[in-house]
């Protein structure tokens, strides 16, 4: 049984054609900028190496320039894991993170996805995941003429099959992806989001790539609506991001459903409701917003977005980062035996849940609503 839910006028559900078909202007073609990374991003499927300025441009996914970012719409991909001991790498390398925007005079692509896990198998199913999605949006949203947000759905449901059949294709694994389509609407002033989300690496169930045979799982995927207003800023996240401005991980409060190991010594903490728990995240998101809008003399904009949520996550997690980078220094140092250095392993798995904050890679991608001169 599908069901529609709405909150704070958020719609959402299951299925898409549990919505009304409400009515959207013609989406212009014309392409303002695109952006995508971390570095060459969905670019690199055509690479041998990560080196984009020996790139070449060249259209890609009907892109002819993706080195374009405007205030109004910017990403960036990163790692906050920490540095292998005496190494430039860091745990979890290659970031697996992969994220696309595009932007036209009255609508915009976002498409964020998260590969399942670490290595390059991960990262090529996210940036096939990525890859294969734009493609299709970028020719399908403009060759139909969508007129409903549920033709704008349909397109989107679509496209998750070039994304599979390209991870497919180029023996990428699995990877969670979330995608967003803004357009304006035909009621002046408005302008409408639509949300396909599909795989949650917090739960199990829904990915695409080598999972169920060779067609997508989306066994918990989810579609959304809202009305945006020409200002709101859209941003898609990776559970870097998100993840660390949940109260538990930030150590603000504690969870009644989870042994969370604080170490011996660590003040005790007021246990919160799962709901309480992401009213908390979404409150420490929101402030952060606020401070960073209220520090710009223009207000804030997609940049400043992006700027902020990643110095937040940095600082968050900087106390462990740096622990746990001495810690790894001390292990491999000449002279331990394996019994010293199995001891400080154990000690350093118990002291990092003294720091807040989670150590992943993070990405954001945003985009300001409103009309883009051509």
């Amino acid at each position: 049984m599908n069901c529609l839910f709405c909150r704070a006028k958020v719609l959402w559900s299951v299925n898409a054609m549990d919505f009304k078909a409400l009515p959207i202007r013609s989406l212009i073609s014309t392409v303002i900028a695109a952006c995508t990374g971390p570095i060459a991003g969905i670019r690199q499927l055509q690479m041998d190496i990560d080196e984009p300025d020996r790139m070449q441009d060249a259209p890609l996914a009907g892109i002819a320039n993706w080195n374009k970012r405007l205030l109004q719409l910017d990403g960036e991909s990163m790692s906050l894991y920490h540095h292998i001991a005496n190494s430039s790498t860091r745990y979890g390398d290659p970031i697996a993170d992969v994220y696309a925007l595009v932007a036209r005079p009255n609508n915009a692509i976002l498409v964020v996805a998260d590969g399942c896990n670490w290595g390059p198998r991960p990262r090529q199913a996210a940036r096939c995941a990525v890859h294969g999605c734009v493609s299709d949006l970028n020719s399908k949203l403009f060759e139909s003429s969508p007129s409903t947000i549920i033709d704008i759905f349909q397109i989107m449901l679509s496209s998750l099959n070039g994304a599979q059949r390209l991870i497919v294709q180029n023996e990428g694994t699995t990877t969670t992806l979330c995608m967003a389509v803004v357009c304006e609407m035909t009621k002046s002033h408005d302008w409408g989001l639509c949300v396909d989300k599909t795989g949650d690496m917090r739960d199990s169930g829904g990915c695409l790539g080598a999972n169920v045979g060779t067609n997508p799982d989306l066994s918990n995927l989810l579609c959304c609506f809202t009305h945006l207003s020409e200002g709101d800023i859209v941003f898609l996240t990776s559970d870097g991001i998100s993840d660390n401005f949940d109260p538990v991980i930030m150590q603000q409060v504690s969870d009644p459903l989870q042994e969370y190991e604080m170490g011996k010594g660590a003040a005790v903490l007021e246990s919160v409701s799962a709901k309480r728990r992401q009213e908390m995240l979404l409150e420490n998101l929101s402030g952060l917003l606020r401070q960073a809008d209220s520090n710009s003399d223009n207000g804030l904009n997609a940049f400043l977005l992006k700027e902020a949520v990643i110095s937040h996550v940095i600082d968050l997690t900087d106390a462990k980062r740096q622990y746990m980078e001495a810690q790894e220094k001390e292990i491999e140092r000449e002279g331990l035996t394996a019994s010293e250095k199995r001891k400080l392993i154990k000690e350093m798995q118990k002291t990092t849940t003294m720091y807040p904050g989670k150590l992943d890679h993070a990405t954001v991608a945003a985009y300001q609503v409103g009309h883009l001169a051509i």
